[in-house]
């Protein structure tokens, strides 16, 4: 308690000048940054015409703590999905800006003489942007409608990224006792990508489901209790593995920007997150000193010359790189001319590990005060500047660049990009998760049950415990093809030339539940070589041919969805209006199909020819002279003479039409593809009995679906209908699989006719 008073007394003074800064800086309409910074230097050791603080330790204490509120607000801020929907333009950009500030400031600071470790800093420091300053300007200058301000929001969303995997880098590189090992490095880079998957992927199915359930339990004092509780765990966890505290926070608030609430939530943080961080920018004001800066003068207008003009010139190319205009780039360029916040926690972070000098701290503050100021006047002479460079620059150059622009988005083959961003993602959280539950039974679950419970056949519980856990994981990796089971197809038969790396991409997935079930026969249970061999065939056999462990994925990976895409889709439909439109008679398509007299599939069942497995899409009707199958099952055959009436999605008949044309299936298209909702436009010049009609099912606590899978429902023959698809949360499923078990809440989409309608009124479903 004798730190008390102390304590108080530094905080109220704080506090207190940083209020009237703020309001002054707020008058004359600049950044509040600049007002806490000018705060820190007038209560620093610094500014002798004003009462200093006392206790410096305490105080950057609060500072660190402002870190992490200011990371966890940034998380809270930030969103996966929006990270998705910049593309590759600000990923392409932001990588040039990145890395060609980071050589150059590097290069300044050798120029300059300073220390190997004080250069590296520098060239991180001077490579991010400032969100805060960017969004006040755009602000004040009416610019947020811009077409060119999206670039530059998903560059910094970007930044914001690379800025924490900066911080782990260089905290790798600081404590590197003999020059930098390049294993080490990578090493380090490895663990970070493996536990950022491995958060990201358990906490995007723990954290909003969590909210989710807990909703109408928590008010507003707990929701602040727990967030602020998830948040400082996750920290203590991230800086337990050898983690920035940041890294912690950022992941924290990132997922929990998922939840249902999370709005309400950043609302309820944003004044702590305020008063922390009005502490930590303070803290940073109080490192300025005038006598420092007066010997480096020359040093500070050196980074402020490399600030402005490394950030526009980068910037500009990095913007034309993604393929965006010149007009555009240039914008972009002269918008991304300043440093801020990420400096100062790069700034702190050298100085805590104790490898940066001293003088480094006040002259980045005093390049971000010089550069935040200049920051407007160089927006606004953007559309001046892209004009004369227009009049410089040479025709045949700027005739380069419109072609170089309008090309740029039609490069190799969209299809084969699409599915190998999906089949390496798909991978790498599928060794991820793999490896993690490997660590987990040779780290701690087997010396658990050999140590301390002291267990007969430890080994052979821990196999099995591990089988467990991982099947289900396994058996999406050996049926789902190669990433999306879609793009898959389109390419398979697409071209023959297709099927050899496709089925190297297959021999991947392989490889990797292979090398699995080997750790677990061989590692676990002491089971060696041909044993081995054969435990991990009849293993692998038993995986792919269990309903109940694809359920079980599926059910885990639709909650995974949910939580991912919930919110914003939710939003989306909210902002469009449920009027408009449901999704089913929107997205699905009907084509109708006559069989050729020579066509192979004459004399094949249903289940022989297995339309849904192998093209993702559904058989509606079978029409012949003699007679009208509607929704036929397994056993019905196909005659000559018939015509079929098929169902799916947009790219599932794209993947039928070409099948048909590389399998010579010999079926030639009536018409179609049409939206199903045209299609049960135009239906009702039939007979009442022959209108297909589409109905939602919601699946309550009393329903008798509830807790079986699809093929367990068997509701083709129970209700005389064809499953189309089922809307779980906001998340929509088109033609779900029939493992796919039904939960409470699911709207379930079939279709029938009348039948169905007298099926589902006599057994109350409706």
């Amino acid at each position: 308690m004798s730190h008390l008073p102390t304590i108080i007394t530094d905080l109220a003074m704080i506090l207190l000048v940083a209020g009237v800064t703020t309001i002054l800086f707020k008058k004359i309409n600049q950044p509040l940054v600049l007002g806490y910074l000018i705060a820190g230097f007038i209560t620093g050791p610094n500014f002798s015409f004003f009462p200093t603080i006392t206790d410096k330790v305490n105080v950057q204490s609060w500072s660190e703590i402002g870190v992490i509120f200011l990371l966890f607000a940034l998380g809270l801020e930030f969103s996966f999905y929006k990270l998705k929907k910049v593309g590759s333009t600000a990923f392409v950009s932001t990588a040039v800006i990145i890395c060609s500030m980071l050589f150059v400031g590097y290069g300044v600071g050798q120029l300059l003489g300073w220390s190997h470790m004080d250069s590296i800093f520098l060239g991180g420091m001077l490579s991010m942007s400032s969100t805060a300053i960017i969004i006040k300007a755009f602000d004040d200058l009416q610019l947020r409608a811009k077409s060119f301000t999206e670039v530059v929001f998903g560059v910094l969303i970007v930044e914001d990224i690379a800025g924490i995997a900066m911080m782990v880098i260089l905290s790798t590189i600081a404590v590197a006792t003999s020059g930098i090992s390049t294993t080490e490095l990578a090493l380090s880079v490895g663990r970070l990508v493996f536990f950022l998957v491995l958060w990201f992927v358990a906490g995007m199915y723990l954290i909003p489901t969590f909210f989710k359930k807990a909703q109408s339990l928590m008010t507003d004092e707990t929701l602040v209790v727990v967030s602020i509780g998830l948040c400082l765990g996750m920290v203590f966890l991230a800086t337990h593995l050898g983690f920035s505290s940041a890294l912690g926070a950022f992941i924290m608030g990132s997922l929990i920007a998922e939840a249902p609430n999370a709005e309400h939530i950043e609302h309820l943080v944003s004044p702590i997150k305020d008063l922390f961080g009005a502490v930590f920018f303070v803290s940073v004001g109080m490192m300025v000193s005038p006598a420092l800066l007066a010997d480096y003068a020359i040093p500070v207008a050196v980074l402020v010359a490399t600030t402005i003009l490394g950030q526009l010139f980068f910037s500009t190319c990095g913007v034309l790189a993604a393929g965006q205009k010149l007009h555009t780039a240039v914008l972009c360029g002269f918008s991304l001319t300043q440093i801020g916040e990420f400096s100062f926690i790069l700034a702190t972070l050298g100085m805590n590990l104790g490898v940066t000098s001293d003088f480094l701290y006040p002259i980045i503050v005093a390049v971000s005060v010089i550069t935040t100021f200049t920051t407007p006047f160089f927006i606004n002479a953007a559309e001046p500047a892209y004009a004369k460079l227009v009049k410089i620059l040479p025709q045949h150059f700027l005739a380069w660049l419109e072609r170089y622009t309008d090309n740029n988005d039609i490069k190799g083959d969209q299809d084969w990009k699409n599915l190998l961003t999906d089949y390496v993602l798909h991978m790498v959280i599928y060794a991820t998760l793999l490896f993690a539950i490997m660590l987990g039974s040779s780290l701690y679950l087997l010396p658990y049950l050999q140590d301390n419970l002291q267990l007969p056949y430890a080994n052979f519980i821990a196999a099995a415990a591990t089988f467990l856990v991982m099947a289900p994981l396994l058996r999406a990796i050996l049926v789902n093809r190669a990433g999306s089971a879609e793009l898959f197809s389109i390419l398979w038969f697409k071209r023959r030339a297709n099927h050899l790396p496709l089925m190297i991409l297959i021999l991947g997935k392989v490889l990797l539940a292979s090398c699995s079930l080997y750790f677990i026969f061989n590692d676990l249970m002491g089971i060696h070589g041909i044993l081995a061999f054969g435990a991990i065939i009849v293993a692998v056999y038993f995986i792919a041919s269990s309903d109940w462990l694809m359920g079980e994925y599926l059910r885990i990976e639709s909650r995974f969805l949910v939580n991912l895409n919930e919110k914003h889709m939710r939003k989306h439909r909210e902002a469009q209006g449920r009027e408009q439109g449901h999704w089913f008679d929107e997205e699905l398509y009907l084509a109708y199909y006559k069989v050729a007299d020579n066509s192979p599939i004459i004399g094949k069942t249903m289940k022989q020819l297995a339309v849904r497995q192998y093209y993702g899409c559904n058989v509606l009707q079978i029409r012949t002279p003699q007679a009208t199958i509607d929704m036929p099952g397994g056993e019905v055959m196909v005659t000559k003479g018939a015509n079929l009436l098929l169902i799916g999605s947009a790219s599932q008949l794209k993947i039928m039409d070409a099948a048909i044309i590389q399998r010579h299936l010999e079926l030639h298209r009536l018409w179609g593809p049409v939206t199903m909702r045209q299609f049960m436009l135009e239906d009702h010049a039939y007979a009442p009995e022959q209108q297909f009609l589409s109905l939602a099912i919601t699946i309550d606590k009393h329903s008798p679906i509830l807790g079986t899978s699809l093929k367990a429902a068997d509701l083709r023959q129970k209700w005389s209908c064809l499953v189309i698809g089922l809307e779980r949360g906001a998340f929509t499923i088109t033609n779900p699989n029939v493992s796919l078990v039904f939960e409470e809440n699911d709207l379930l989409w079939v279709l029938g006719k009348q039948k169905m309608m007298n099926t589902l009124i006599r057994e109350e479903i409706l």
